[in-house]
């Protein structure tokens, strides 16, 4: 007799809540599209989930079939198709209704033939709807054909249906993501959502060694190559190996992080940009403060220190005053995969919620991760016509950021100059302990740092005895991003004499030249709304820290009566 197989943790849990009774109907979701460990008798084979669950349900189940909308139905055998019809044809013929004659591929008539095996007590089945988003998809009810509508009350019913469930047989319906799929399934009592994990870092190992690594020039160990392809699905490192051997090319670390990354762009399909920071703090200049904060953060990160590290953290301040750059270097220091959101919206009923949910399960694959959202108030704004896409989205990133097992492997970092536009309860401690005020460069020597580390940023040659005081004296008020064009219109200026190299004249005419913003009130009620949420005084200008609430908001009333409509754009 052939040993009980070793089962993957998600397995288990599906088996164990069937054998207790507590549902007959299971949604199974995540990362369905890979290869799975089928282990018995000493022996592993890594199979697509098809084949896994057929092995899996067929240990106990006289019928197995699956069923998706492009092939039809599927059996493991012959004898299983054979089972299914004379079960099916048995329970026609007892109603008097014609026999079965070929087996339909429509989903409206599958699901029907499906009801009629499920619903019969004398046959232990177990059938699996693959691509079950295509059957039952998410969107608004009144646009669905009468197809969908059927098959949608099908599915639904069998969560309640007696004829279903005092039957010793049972459904796993199979997606990637349950956003696809029509909510009214989804929140079906008596069913199940079981996730398939991306694979940790054992099993990647496990995969690895099976793997005929014999004709491959690999510059690192397997362990070493195991944790740089987290995030990667089997199927896609398999993809790797099988480039390595074509072409003959060592993989090198340079070459697997290059491939990883262009690989999660084109799974995520634009929705995500993996970060590779060219610059560290060393680059930035003034900022002490906000960069001695910082630092602390990412000691935590590296130590292993999770309870000092916080779940998420959000840069405030007016355009211009260096928040990206600074998250950037953030991610050089602390070493964490950084993910920066790209405009994961979508004008399709449920599309920007299935790729909320995409980025978020890559998220969780990679562990380890710094998920950058730049203009938060935009991408995470809410409105009364969007049809509840905005509160969903919401409602998702607090339960993901409410995680605790996310601390310390995830920090999410969301910037945003207007604060104001952003869900109050998301920004509660918690969720985002750290608040870190922006502010132009106050003082001289601080604005004398910013020039000089812009002109190391953009290596432009400069003459020995060149001077940038001068000009930190005479931009009082200017923002980072201003101080940088001081410094790039200096190189401009030098260009024009035919000199490459820039003087202290060169300086000083590109200060005379540069225009600042005067959009001022804008500037200042901007930073007064960094002043309203910072988490700590002492990251506060020191006219700004003994400021009490009240006056705060005082100001910022005042301030919002003299934009007027631009205060609510």
């Amino acid at each position: 007799m052939a040993d009980a197989p070793r089962l993957p943790a998600w397995t288990r849990d599906l088996r164990d809540r069937y054998v207790a009774g507590e549902a007959s109907l299971f949604l199974v979701h995540g990362s369905v599209r890979d290869l799975h460990a089928w282990e018995q008798d000493g022996k592993t084979e890594w199979v697509d989930l098809r084949a896994f669950l057929e092995r899996f349900l067929g240990r106990t189940r006289d019928i197995v079939a699956s069923y998706n909308v492009s092939q039809g139905f599927l059996f493991p055998d012959k004898g299983h198709e054979k089972r299914f019809q004379r079960a099916v044809d048995a329970k026609r013929a007892m109603a008097g209704e014609e026999l079965m004659q070929q087996w339909p591929r429509s989903p409206g008539p599958a699901v029907g033939l499906i009801e009629e095996l499920i619903t019969d007590p004398t046959q232990a089945s177990g059938v699996v709807i693959d691509y079950f988003e295509t059957v039952a998809p998410a969107g608004d009810l009144s646009f669905a054909s009468l197809e969908d509508k059927q098959s949608l009350v099908t599915v639904q019913r069998w969560s309640t249906d007696p004829a279903f469930l005092g039957t010793d047989n049972l459904v796993i319906l199979v997606t990637e993501h349950l956003t696809d799929v029509a909510r009214r399934v989804v929140s079906s009592p008596q069913l199940v959502a079981i996730q398939v994990p991306f694979p940790d870092a054992d099993e990647r190992v496990r995969f690895l060694k099976a793997e005929d690594m014999s004709t491959i020039k690999l510059e690192m160990t397997v362990e070493a190559l195991a944790k740089v392809t987290a995030g990667l699905s089997l199927v896609q490192i398999r993809a790797i190996l099988r480039g390595a051997r074509q072409t003959g090319e060592a993989i090198t670390f340079r070459t697997v992080s290059g491939r990883k990354k262009a690989i999660i762009e084109q799974e995520c399909h634009g929705l995500v940009e993996l970060v590779a920071p060219e610059h560290d703090f060393s680059h930035v200049g003034g900022m002490e403060g906000v960069k001695a904060n910082l630092m602390r953060v990412a000691d935590a990160v590296k130590s292993g220190h999770k309870n000092r590290v916080p779940m998420g953290m959000i840069f405030v301040g007016a355009m211009g005053t260096g928040k990206t750059y600074i998250a950037e270097a953030f991610a050089a220091e602390c070493g964490l995969t950084c993910l920066k959101f790209k405009n994961f919206r979508d004008r399709w009923v449920g599309s920007t919620e299935s790729n909320l949910e995409k980025v978020l399960n890559l998220v969780d694959a990679l562990g380890y991760v710094l998920l950058i959202i730049d203009e938060a108030d935009r991408s995470l704004s809410m409105s009364d016509n969007d049809g509840g896409v905005g509160s969903r989205v919401i409602a998702r990133l607090k339960e993901f950021m409410s995680d605790t097992r996310h601390r310390g492997r995830v920090v999410m970092l969301m910037m945003t100059n207007r604060p104001d536009k952003l869900d109050t309860d998301l920004k509660r401690p918690g969720r985002f302990d750290l608040k870190i005020p922006f502010f132009f460069p106050e003082e001289v020597e601080e604005r004398l740092a910013v020039l000089k580390a812009s002109a190391r940023k953009n290596q432009l040659p400069l003459a020995p005895d060149v001077d940038w005081r001068p000009a930190a004296e005479a931009t009082a008020g200017y923002s980072a991003a201003e101080l940088e064009a001081v410094v790039l219109a200096a190189a401009s200026k030098a260009a024009e004499d035919e000199d490459a190299t820039v003087t202290t004249a060169d300086v000083l005419a590109a200060t005379a030249d540069v225009v600042p913003s005067r959009d001022t009130r804008m500037l200042v009620f901007m930073e007064m709304l960094a002043v309203f949420e910072s988490s700590s005084r002492n990251m506060l200008p020191e006219r700004y820290r003994q400021l009490s609430t009240e006056e705060v908001h005082a100001r910022l009333d005042l301030l919002r009566e003299q934009l007027g409509r631009r205060a609510l754009v």
